[in-house]
């Protein structure tokens, strides 16, 4: 039901996940699904309940997800229309204008969301590291084949395990690296054409982007069993019929 933060020693749990990040993963997933619900009263039983697993998983990448897929989804989708332009327009002047505090804010949230958990972010990125290395030196085409089990140092974690690009690299070289980014590339591309005039596309898309996200802190392939529905709803937004542009 929970494990021991080992930094402060307080509980994160995880409930029915293996580990509390994934339960943040799992409850973002569904924050999108409760957002569509027509029923007022479900619909925030569900926000609520995704909300909850996010704050009791601890997950600093839930929190960031939970922050920034939504509206990124949302501008995404709306890119047919003028006023988005406009609207684009003011903000990168705006942020031209303020560019040098808009660097400062976003290195202080960088260095902040390290330092919330500093012994996490360094194993993480010590296995990011020998997954790389050893990727580049031993099996840059095929890759090693098998996960292997890390050193002390890395608390003898499976390397690649925290990290879908490298687990990929390191397990299955760069041909298991390019069969799966050329597949989620090319299904953000057709998600974003179809969400400027669907919202099954738009729902997709965003849940397109929690995955990506996810890549560069979980493994998806061991996970796959919990966030399936959202692999549901985006193959169904890939098969569903577009109306057939009109001809003047």
């Amino acid at each position: 039901m929970y494990e021991i933060d080992p930094g402060n020693g307080s509980a994160r749990w995880r409930l029915f996940t293996p580990w509390a990040p994934a339960l943040g993963f799992v409850a973002n997933v569904y924050f999108l699904f409760a957002l569509q619900e027509t029923q007022r009263t479900w619909r925030w039983c569900g926000i609520l309940g995704s909300l909850s697993m996010i704050v009791l998983s601890k997950s600093r990448l839930a929190f960031v997800v939970l922050g920034s897929v939504w509206g990124i989804a949302r501008v995404l989708s709306l890119l047919t229309r003028p006023s988005a332009y406009f609207v684009g327009a003011t903000v990168a002047t705006v942020a031209g204008m303020c560019g040098v505090q808009i660097v400062e804010f976003i290195q202080l949230f960088a260095d902040r969301f390290r330092e919330a958990r500093s012994s996490s972010s360094r194993v993480l990125a010590t296995l990011g590291r020998i997954a790389y290395q050893r990727w580049q030196a031993e099996a840059p085409i095929w890759g090693h084949g098998v996960p292997e089990t890390g050193p002390h140092l890395v608390e003898f974690m499976p390397i690649g395990s925290h990290h879908t690009w490298f687990g990929l690299l390191f397990v299955k070289g760069m041909v298991g690296f390019v069969a799966m980014a050329i597949p989620m590339l090319w299904t953000f591309i057709a998600l974003l054409v179809r969400a400027q005039s669907s919202a099954l596309a738009s729902l997709g898309l965003a849940l397109l982007l929690i995955v990506t996200f996810y890549t560069f802190g979980e493994n998806l392939e061991i996970l796959v069993y919990l966030y399936w529905p959202a692999l549901v709803v985006i193959g169904a937004a890939l098969c569903e019929k577009m109306p057939a542009p009109s001809h003047l």
